[in-house]
């Protein structure tokens, strides 16, 4: 009976193990199908450019290596020096793959998954001395990716804290860490992303310091119908400080600095909002803020901002130099950009408030169109008619003051001027005063007190700025002078 019992223990086991060999032979190769999916999705963005792919396929675990390169139209514009290569950004990984459909059993965790990949990066010699320098044995980068049998996944990026200082050059800088984790569908069609950095600082003796804390990046999107990502996104610091002692010094601090938009679908059409917010901004001492800045668009033509994204990226993998990629961008914008004018658009800064020393700036504006063709650019009386606009600013007029008297004494002031520092105030005071009265006298401006204010509307063709309406150029037409029949100069008999 015992030997009975122990043959069908056996059979099972082996039975088991046998299931599971097959089981984690079609999850390895079903894993390579959905790594090579999401190196075509990597490959696709404008970002990176993906090449030396290699994929080793074992029973249990594969093995992936790849190379990653910034794509160079990203920084080819700010890099660029005639004569000289564009440097290149590339880095090598290996990808260690576990095969499901329990990959992380031994690890304590029964969950299923088709498989669960770390990535590892290799560095140049001189790039893993620097790294260690900083990280001590710690991995500077950890990055793994646990992937469902639909293929959705969730991945984690880490990144160690460290303190690291140079006691001769006067170098300390304490990083304390990143994570972040990254929820996506199988197709990439839905993605939510949580990154968080507690903070960092940086200090360089005699030179300045620079900190921040608090930094949160925050974002869910799905494809809509029109091929977009709509959902939303969201960033924010709570403190960033940047000192700088030489010589001018200056000191900067933001508290309170956040950032969040949406993104939404009706139909083809899709409408956005923007909006940005500061607590408060010290500059060397002086108080600025609170700001908020509203914006939105409305109506946009869904099909044609997914045709123009998918084109702009393709234009961007290309290898374009700076007068080709302008080119090509203006071309595209005429061949294909014209269903968004055709659709009604409508853009808007709902509000932009700043509070500063001498009082509040403000600004409204918005601009849509109505009923466009492509023929009204072609006659630009009729385009105007079609265009709607409103925009209504004020300002406290110390404030222009202050910006001349700084251009001033950038120009003319310093320690080997010939001009008394009061002296140029005074001038710079009697010009500004001199501008703002004739900008007044033509009606451009308004001056109440100590604010300035101007309001403008464009509608039905009619331009009116501070409630006088404008004639526009096509309003006259031009006299015609009279023919000289020559008899102004007969003489009478």
């Amino acid at each position: 009976m015992k030997r009975k019992a122990l043959i069908v223990a056996a059979a099972t086991v082996a039975g088991l193990a046998v299931a599971y060999g097959g089981g984690a032979w079609w999850a390895g190769k079903a894993a390579e199908r959905t790594l090579n999916k999401q190196h075509e999705w990597l490959a696709s963005l404008p970002y990176f450019v993906v090449s030396k792919r290699e994929y080793q396929r074992g029973w249990f675990s594969s093995t992936e290596t790849a190379t990653i390169k910034l794509n160079p139209q990203l920084y080819r514009f700010a890099l660029a020096r005639d004569g000289e290569p564009l440097p290149q950004f590339e880095v090598r990984y290996t990808q260690h793959v576990r095969h499901g459909p329990l990959p992380l059993l031994f690890s304590g965790d029964p969950r299923p998954y088709k498989a669960v990949v770390n990535t590892e990066f290799t560095f140049s010699p001189e790039t893993r001395k620097f790294l260690t320098r900083l990280f001590g044995e710690q991995k500077p980068i950890d990055i793994e990716n646990r992937i469902g049998f639909t293929d959705d996944g969730h991945m984690s990026v880490a990144i160690p804290a460290f303190e690291y200082e140079e006691t001769l050059a006067g170098v300390k800088v304490n990083w304390q860490g990143l994570k972040a984790e990254l929820e996506y569908d199988g197709d990439f069609n839905r993605v939510k992303l949580d990154a968080k950095v507690p903070g960092m600082t940086a200090v360089v003796r005699e030179r300045g310091r620079f900190a921040f804390d608090g930094l949160q990046v925050a974002l869910d999107q799905q494809r809509g119908k029109t091929g977009l990502m709509l959902g939303t996104s969201k960033a924010d610091v709570n403190s960033l400080t940047l000192e700088m002692t030489d010589s001018p010094a200056l000191h900067v601090e933001l508290q309170k600095l956040g950032y969040n938009s949406q993104l939404t679908e009706t139909g083809d059409f899709v409408d956005g909002s923007a909006n940005l917010q500061l607590a408060k901004l010290l500059l060397d001492g002086q108080q600025y803020g609170p700001a908020e800045l509203n914006t939105e668009a409305r109506h946009l033509h869904g099909p044609t901002l997914a045709k123009l994204g998918k084109e702009l990226t393709r234009l961007q993998q290309q290898g374009l130099d700076r007068e080709q990629l302008t080119d090509a961008v203006l071309k595209l914008a005429r061949d294909q950009g014209m269903p968004l004018l055709e659709h009604d658009p409508q853009l808007a800064i709902k509000s932009l408030h700043v509070r500063v020393p001498d009082g509040d700036i403000r600004f409204a504006g918005k601009v849509g169109l109505k009923g466009f063709v492509k023929k009204d650019l072609e006659q630009p009386a009729e385009f105007v008619k079609k265009l709607n606009a409103d925009a209504d600013f004020s300002m406290p007029r110390r404030v222009v003051e202050s910006l001349a008297s700084w251009q001033a004494r950038a120009m003319f002031g310093g320690t080997d001027s010939q001009i008394a520092q009061a002296d140029l105030d005074y001038l710079v005071n009697q010009f500004v005063e001199g501008q703002l009265q004739r900008l007044a006298s033509q009606n451009l401006i308004r001056i109440d007190g100590d604010t300035l204010s101007a309001r403008a509307s464009l509608a039905s063709g009619r331009f009116v700025l501070n409630g006088r309406e404008v004639p526009m150029p096509w309003d006259h037409p031009a006299s015609v002078p009279e023919e000289d029949d020559g008899d102004d100069t007969a003489t009478s008999y």
